[in-house]
């Protein structure tokens, strides 16, 4: 008896079962939780068909973006072309245009201590407008023959013979930063990040990971244009020895055909640390450009050929330098 009402105590087998119609039927009052403060409600439905449900929008709407992507390509490479000037790309200086197309380049060397090196491709390969001011490079490896030379030609000692692949430049990524075509102000500024891979072998390799990053201009006066490159060598290792040299390469084109461009380059390597510390070299590019020949409604082709010839410095036999002193250069683009 308490208070003039009598209570009546539940048998102790019967406590449990009402404890839990109590916690059943009760209030909700918030998300059940354990006695650390994890949340113990059940998560949502994750059956087959409710993933699937969830899941499906979102898929489908990746492979249409994709698709849509694919599907405007050539409309972008045209956006990409008709803002910026129609120039031709110089034989040795890299555009600061946006380019889509395949390149191949061949070279005949001759380096002052007597060898000859057929240098293959040059670290080209295919070019890919991605959006209406971006470009991307997938080269492919450059590979050189060289012949060997005598004692008597190569101050003392005797060259082998080698042929093997050099290091690679595998990857260009290209920002256009502003352009305007020939009928507005006909100009280009750009700027790229290429990345070598240490991939040569033993003789034809810095045998370090080295960046690239690159400044390239241009200005155009009705047939006539100047276009340039203003870049660095950042080896990522063995830096005591390869240094971080400059790189400035100055073309000027006059076009005096629709489809034909002769062109003089210079093309300057300065070193102001490294094994070739203090050195200039400095070569002189006269060629041609001829193209581009429609083949098509998209396809198109380009060639080229040059002479080069190295002004600076005086041969000097260790390290090699100038790295050859004169050169006939091929060059073979297909536009798409």
């Amino acid at each position: 008896m308490r208070d003039g009402r009598t209570c009546r105590r539940l048998p102790r087998s019967r406590l449990p079962v009402a404890a839990a119609m109590l916690v059943g039927l009760g209030p909700a009052t918030g998300p059940a939780q354990a006695d650390d403060g994890f949340d113990l409600t059940l998560p949502p439905d994750l059956s087959a068909a409710a993933v699937t449900a969830d899941a499906t929008p979102a898929a489908s709407l990746d492979s249409s973006g994709i698709a849509d992507y694919v599907a405007t390509w050539e409309d972008r490479v045209a956006r990409a072309r008709a803002t910026q000037p129609g120039w031709a790309s110089p034989l040795v200086t890299t555009t600061g245009l946006l380019e889509q197309r395949v390149r191949f380049d061949a070279a005949a060397l001759q380096s002052g201590n007597g060898t000859s090196t057929a240098a293959l491709d040059g670290g080209k390969g295919l070019d890919m407008i991605v959006t209406d001011s971006n470009e991307i490079r997938f080269a492919l490896p450059p590979y050189n023959i060289r012949t060997g030379a005598p004692a008597a030609i190569a101050n003392g000692q005797p060259i082998p013979p080698l042929s093997g692949f050099g290091d690679w430049t595998f990857l260009r990524i290209e920002q256009r930063l502003a352009s305007s075509p020939a009928s507005a102000g006909d100009y280009i500024l750009s700027a790229w990040l290429q990345v070598l891979a240490p991939s040569g072998i033993g003789r034809l390799s810095g045998g370090a990971w080295t960046w690239l990053p690159t400044f390239a201009y241009g200005k155009g006066w009705g047939d006539f244009d100047i276009q340039g490159t203003l870049g660095v060598a950042l080896p990522a290792s063995r830096a005591g020895m390869l240094g971080h040299p400059v790189q400035n390469n100055v073309a000027l084109q006059y076009r005096i055909r629709p489809q034909l461009w002769p062109e003089v380059e210079a093309n300057w390597t300065h070193f102001p640390d490294g094994q070739r510390a203090g050195l200039d070299q400095v070569y002189v590019t006269t060629g041609v450009v001829a193209g581009r020949f429609a083949l098509g409604d998209r396809l198109g082709v380009t060639v080229g050929v040059g002479y080069q010839i190295a002004l600076s410095p005086p041969y000097r036999p260790i390290p090699l330098t100038p790295a050859y002193d004169h050169a006939w250069l091929f060059t073979t683009r297909m536009s798409f």
